[in-house]
């Protein structure tokens, strides 16, 4: 593992054939070396301990801005891999990930109160449409609405909310947006809607966020 990745209590570090359990750790039935505290692994002489680094450890919360990656769209549910984000000194921690519930929109008209649309007769209103803001594997700047056991439940419906880095599905290019709610391949001219973030490819306006938390 990465000596240097932040490691909080309960992350796996190790197992037993291969290291020895030191301090600040503790081994499962199936031995599986676990972290004991909130710090930095460090591996020498075939022993791993965790060291207690003064750090300024913050946790997300409701209200707050997370950063993250779309990992997969189920029907109406985009689910979002958090990133942790080190800002100022402060170190913000993802210690569960994201969900996003589509919005949906209807078609525009006139209903009656009986549920039939003018001129549709008994056949009522048209489905709703769910509307994508992101797709699997874009980068997303989002703000936390809830905040349930084991989940965040997320939103992109926020000013500074929304894509902010994308590839190109087609080609794999680096997605462009285009001062609309498009984002653009400059290379093979592929075309997606989006909700695009005004900070998208704009790291420091994000920083600005957390600095501000």
């Amino acid at each position: 593992m990465d000596q240097e990745q932040l490691v909080m209590p309960g992350d796996k570090i190790g197992v037993e054939e291969e290291y020895i359990a030191a301090d600040n750790t503790f081994v499962d039935d199936d031995g599986t070396i676990r972290s004991a505290i909130i710090g930095k692994a460090v591996i020498s002489e075939g022993r791993i301990s965790v060291v207690n680094e003064r750090r300024d450890v913050r946790k997300f919360k409701r209200g707050m801005f997370v950063v993250g990656t779309v990992t997969d769209d189920v029907k109406s549910v985009m689910f979002v891999k958090i990133d942790n984000v080190s800002v100022d000194g402060k170190e913000y921690i993802a210690i569960k990930d994201g969900k996003i519930v589509a919005q949906t929109r209807r078609p525009p008209g006139r209903f009656d109160r009986g549920g039939g649309r003018e001129g549709h007769g008994e056949r009522g209103p048209p489905p709703a449409k769910a509307e994508k803001q992101a797709g699997v594997g874009d980068v997303i700047l989002a703000k936390i609405l809830y905040e349930d056991p084991e989940i965040f439940t997320l939103t992109l419906n926020d000013n500074e909310a929304g894509v902010i880095y994308s590839d190109c599905g087609l080609c794999g290019n680096e997605m462009r947006a285009d001062g609309t709610a498009a984002l653009v391949c400059d290379n093979c001219k592929n075309r997606v809607n989006r909700k695009v973030s005004p900070l998208y490819d704009n790291p420091e306006g994000i920083k600005r966020l957390f600095v501000q938390a």
